[in-house]
């Protein structure tokens, strides 16, 4: 219940600003995000507006970025240099034009005195509680960029976020459904199997030079090793100029004072509450019983205040804090909702005041104690404070260094040393690789595009210096180039062969498989060795991994026994026996309300896909041809 009051107070205004903070897109002004940059030439129009294909490679290379920095060392750049990648991105891009036009087309724009209320509340630009523009420029400054653009982008957010609400808010889901789907989810089956192994089939398999042959014909791209490359490379990055800037301590003293309100800790006030529940679109009757049982518990404590913790865990609805008598620990301004943060704040050390009426019902509320706001010592931020001082000193060396960097790159084109020796800096080399799977730097579109050009293959001179990412620059030359060839059937075949092989068992193996679940289904079980019985559920485990338990609980069960049968991983082929169903005697409400959740944000996505769809079937949406592409 604490996570749900908090989360009240961060509506869908403040994840735009978080996120608008928190990643970097390359977009620019809205005019220009509607027309489209066509300098790249267009991969696709949405009425008069274009998508160019320097637009499409920004938003592929922001997408791939977003995937590499939240999923770490499980990402694969393979997974975004698919086709498939490419058209999902295309298509979010089209969906992305549709909605702005048509929420241009309604008006639905942002005033200016929204976007500098939003701005306003954005801690990031605050000096001493209060918006400063310096702040707000150097903060944009310092990740690559301006005022203009910051404020269209939460000019195009508020937009899209007009253009969804309406149609997320109208989305609700069946209570009849929620509760099918909970027992279904929730259901058992009993179960016992038995497994074909592949030698069961082994003398059947036969493959053939023919056989071979065919597949390495057909499937010459399968055996085609794509154009490689090794390059040399000098990185220039704000980080390293930062690293190698001295801060004194007079420094480090003057900005601290100078800045002292920056380095704050707000207080903080630790409470303690009865929740008696009441939804907010309960009858007046509902609401004015909750409010009698507070207002009765209430009483109870004006004269027994050592009571709190006792009633708190017998009587209140907030089954997150009542264990813990009721206790919701420290929290700041803004992370409860008004009313109960309104009363909090203006409370004594150990006052109970109640009933307070929220969205949730009414609390009795027990101010536990209070942590004043305070200036954190100056031993204590000094790092922080040298960190600052350095990037704020980086900023304008960097300037500097990325003109120098730049034109040195340029005027000796055969070498990257004179550059590098310039800004201090060394030359690296990176391994083998391909346009497709690079590794950073080289996974930028740009840098890619112009490192793997035919002229840089054959000149082996210098690219220009690439901005890779904010305050990040890459100059490289080809050293090494591997061209495109057809790895000689000699070399494949053996793996060609066990490909045939392991594909010819499993369809034998399935083809019997599926015979012998024929036969017990007539009732043929003569000399059946099933394995002891077990009951699972929907949760994968060593023997059952999600295909698996998806036939079993997909198989009709209207007629005990049932069978069905799938592959395994290591080669096998299952019969499985289903002997029960197991429904669950009551639903668990955390389950219940999960499936509510996942079934309500399924029916938004599908209302908005249908929106978009409708709105799609309205403008000339045409894609170019080879659109998608890599160029």
């Amino acid at each position: 219940m604490l996570e749900a009051i908090r989360s009240r107070a961060q509506g869908w205004l403040a994840k735009i600003i978080l996120g608008l903070i928190a990643v970097t897109f390359a977009l620019f002004g809205l005019d220009a995000y509607l027309t489209g940059d066509r300098s790249g030439g267009l991969v696709a129009e949405v009425g008069d507006v274009g998508i160019s294909r320097e637009e499409f490679t920004r938003e592929i290379q922001a997408q791939s970025d977003r995937m590499r920095e939240a999923m770490g060392p499980a990402f694969d750049a393979s997974m975004t240099a698919s086709a498939d990648f490419r058209k999902q991105v295309l298509d979010a891009l089209i969906e992305r034009k549709v909605m702005l036009l048509e929420a241009q087309k309604l008006k639905l724009v942002a005033p200016d005195a929204y976007v500098a209320s939003v701005l306003g509340q954005i801690p990031a630009f605050q000096q001493d509680g209060k918006f400063s523009q310096a702040r707000y420029e150097a903060v944009l400054r310092q990740n690559g960029r301006t005022p203009g653009q910051f404020e269209n982008e939460l000019r195009q957010a508020f937009m899209l976020e007009a253009m969804r609400s309406p149609v997320s808010l109208a989305a609700f889901p069946s209570q009849t459904s929620v509760r099918q789907l909970a027992r279904l989810v929730a259901q058992q089956r009993e179960i016992s199997w038995i497994d074909l192994p592949p030698a069961m089939v082994a003398q059947d398999v036969k493959v053939n030079p023919a056989d071979i042959e065919r597949y390495y014909t057909d499937k010459r791209a399968e055996f085609t090793e794509p154009e490689q490359i090794r390059a040399e490379y000098v990185v220039l990055d704000i980080a390293a100029v930062a690293a190698g800037i001295s801060v004194t301590d007079e420094a480090v003293a003057a900005y601290y004072q100078a800045n002292a309100a920056q380095f704050g800790k707000p207080e903080l006030r630790s409470a303690s509450h009865i929740l008696i529940a009441a939804d907010k679109n309960a009858d007046a009757a509902t609401r004015a019983r909750a409010k009698a049982k507070a207002t009765e518990l209430y009483q109870i404590l004006q004269k027994e205040p050592g009571r709190f913790g006792e009633l708190a865990r017998a009587e209140s609805q907030d089954p997150g804090s009542a264990q813990q008598g009721g206790s919701l620990g420290s929290f700041g301004r803004g992370m409860m909702v008004k009313p109960f943060e309104d009363a909090v704040f203006a409370m004594k050390p150990n006052e109970i005041r109640g009933p307070v009426e929220s969205d949730f019902g009414f609390h009795i509320i027990r101010l536990d104690g209070i942590e004043p706001a305070r200036i954190a010592p100056l031993a204590e931020v000094k790092p922080m404070v040298v960190e600052a001082l350095r990037r704020q000193q980086a900023q304008s060396r960097f300037a500097d260094l990325a003109d120098s960097f730049g034109n040195l790159v340029y005027e000796h084109p055969d070498s990257l040393q004179p550059a590098a020796a310039a800004a201090k800096l060394t030359v690296q080399q990176s391994g083998w690789m391909t346009a497709r799977q690079a590794p950073p730097p080289f996974n930028h579109a740009g840098l890619a595009a112009a490192l793997f050009s035919a002229e840089s293959i054959k000149s082996r001179q210098n690219t220009e210096a690439i901005e890779v990412a904010p305050g990040t620059l890459v100059a490289a030359r080809v050293i090494d180039h591997r061209p495109q060839r057809l790895r000689p059937r000699a070399e494949v075949s053996a793996a060609i062969e066990a490909k045939l092989r392991a594909e010819q068992t499993a369809r034998l193996l399935a083809q019997k498989g599926e015979g012998m679940i024929a036969a017990l289904k007539r009732g043929e079980e003569t000399g059946t060795n099933w394995s002891a019985f077990r009951v699972v559920n929907r949760q994968p485990s060593a023997d059952f991994d999600p295909a698996a338990l998806k036939a079993i609980f997909r198989v009709n069960a209207e007629t005990l026994p049932a069978y069905t049968g799938f592959a395994r991983p290591d080669g096998a082929y299952r019969i499985v026996r289903v002997t029960r169903v197991l429904e669950a005697e009551t639903l668990d409400p955390m389950l219940t309300a999960s499936v509510e959740n996942s079934l309500l944000q399924a029916q938004q996505r599908a209302d908005l896909q249908a929106m978009v769809e409708l709105l799609k079937a309205g403008q000339r949406v045409k894609i170019r041809p080879n659109a998608i592409e890599e160029r």
